[in-house]
Parts: C-alpha cells; sequence; structure tokens
C-alpha cells in the first residue's frame, strides 16, 4: 500500500547531508525542517559573519559620537571667531580714530600706544580663533568622512550575514506541505542526493501496486471495480478500482479512512471479472 498523492523534496543546494530531523511516518507542517546539508561549516559562517556586524555597529556608534563632538567643537569655534571679529572690529575703530588724533597733534602718546597694543592682541586673538575655526572645520570633515565609510562597512557586513542567513536557510531541508513522511532516503555524512523525503499529503487516498500474472492482467482494465482487503485487519474489503495498467503492473486505488491502514503494509486484491 502507498499514498496516492506524494511529494518529493530534495536538497536546495548540493553538500553532504548532516542530519535528519523527522523519522519516517512523523507528521510535518509546512516549512517545517527536515534535514540540514552540510550545516556546521554555514553556522560557523553565519557565527563570524554576526560578529562582523557587531564590530560594525560599535564602529559607527563611535563614529556618530566623533561626529557629534565635531559638530558641538566646530559650533563652539565659530561662535568665538564671530566673537573675535566684533572685538576686533571695535578695537579697529579705536586705533584708526587714536591714529587720525595723534598725527593731528590731538591726541596723547598714551592713548595712541594703547590702541595700537590693543588692536594688535586683537588681530593675534583673531589669528588664532581662524585658526581653530578651520582646523574643527576639518576635523568635523575628517568625523563625517569616517562615519560615512564606517556606515559602508555595516552595509557590506550586513548584506554578508544576510548571505550567510540565506545559506543557512538553503541548507535547511523544509517541508514544502503539511502531511505524513512516508520515505525518507540519505545517509548522514554521504551526499544529499535525488529524493530525501517524500510526503503524503492526503493518508486517506491510497492505492495498491500489483503484478498479476498474464491471464490475470489481460483480463483487467481500467476503471474496474476491486475489493482490497488487508490481511493484517479483520475488517472487511475496502472497495477500490483499476487505476491503472503499465508494463505488467496494475495500479488500485481506494479511499480508507481507518487510521490503522498504513502505507508499506500488504494487501490483497480481488477482481471480479466476466
Amino acid at each position: 500500500i502507498r499514498p496516492q498523492h506524494i511529494v518529493p523534496v530534495k536538497a536546495g543546494m548540493d553538500g553532504d547531508l548532516d542530519s535528519f530531523l523527522v523519522d519516517v511516518g512523523q507528521d510535518v507542517f509546512e516549512g517545517q525542517a527536515l534535514a540540514r546539508i552540510g550545516a556546521s561549516g554555514l553556522e560557523q559562517a553565519r557565527g563570524a559573519a554576526e560578529a562582523a556586524v557587531s564590530a560594525a555597529q560599535d564602529q559607527v556608534a563611535r563614529a556618530e559620537s566623533a561626529v557629534a563632538a565635531a559638530r558641538m567643537e566646530s559650533s563652539r569655534a565659530d561662535a568665538n571667531q564671530q566673537r573675535s571679529r566684533m572685538a576686533g572690529d571695535r578695537v579697529q575703530q579705536v586705533w584708526d580714530r587714536q591714529q587720525t588724533l595723534f598725527r593731528a597733534g590731538a591726541g596723547s602718546r598714551q592713548a595712541y600706544e594703547k590702541a595700537q597694543h590693543d588692536f594688535e592682541s586683537a588681530r593675534q586673538d583673531s589669528e588664532i580663533m581662524d585658526k581653530a575655526a578651520r582646523a574643527s572645520t576639518e576635523q568635523l570633515t575628517s568625523s563625517q568622512n569616517s562615519l560615512t565609510a564606517a556606515q559602508k562597512n555595516l552595509a557590506e557586513r550586513s548584506q554578508d550575514l544576510e548571505a550567510a542567513q540565506n545559506n543557512m536557510q538553503s541548507a535547511e531541508v523544509r517541508s514544502p506541505v503539511d502531511g505524513l513522511v512516508v520515505a525518507r532516503n540519505g545517509e548522514p555524512g554521504k551526499p544529499a542526493l535525488g529524493d530525501l523525503f517524500e510526503i503524503s499529503t492526503d493518508m486517506f487516498a491510497l492505492e495498491v501496486v500489483l503484478e498479476p500474472p498474464p491471464p490475470v492482467l489481460n483480463r483487467l482494465r481500467p476503471g474496474q471495480q476491486a475489493l482490497v482487503l488487508i490481511p493484517d485487519l479483520q475488517s472487511a474489503g475496502i472497495p477500490g478500482t483499476v487505476k491503472a495498467i503499465n508494463a505488467g503492473e496494475v495500479v488500485v486505488e481506494f479511499q480508507c479512512t481507518l487510521p490503522a491502514v498504513k502505507p508499506g503494509m500488504l494487501a490483497d486484491v480481488r477482481f471480479k471479472v466476466e
């Protein structure tokens, strides 16, 4: 006896079969992991990718902090530069006035020299503030460039992690349907080839494959009525129908709601022929 409706399940990638996660006769649901293909190496790759993403995130966080600090310093330096320039403008006006008065003989030398000293001091302070503003601007630009590079690195590492996770998903053979595992093929440690699983989607729709002798085979036709008897069960026969005849094989289909009837059991089939 075998199910009429079987869904074969192959491995999604090449590699050695790492382990089976379900047994024959076990009910499975759509999306459930059935087996793993070479998962050990892929898990290491995913772990390395996760560590790289974590390190890249830390790098971005440090770069963002550096940019924030550089912005504050640049803002402070710009404010100091503006105050220095305003103070310099006021001192410039006093210095210009004292020069005019002194040349006209209307100002004292002491006031002239004080104005000159204040002007030189203001000029030197303005130069210092200008240099500080330029340095802070350069530092901000450098910090922003470092942040951009860190964000790019994070994006690349995130792509690597996504690829590693996709590989892990490919390494897990998952059930495409809800059903019952009726066959399992392959051996852990060896290449995963062909159909690893066969899943029945309807355990009530069953069939029996027969190889009757030629005298009987010649008297059978598709659509012919049959009676399926299961020696292991003390029950009445189950009505069936000849589904197909091909190369000496006869397939008889039948519907059975008895939970005791399972794929793999032997059955006798009787036909009423003219």
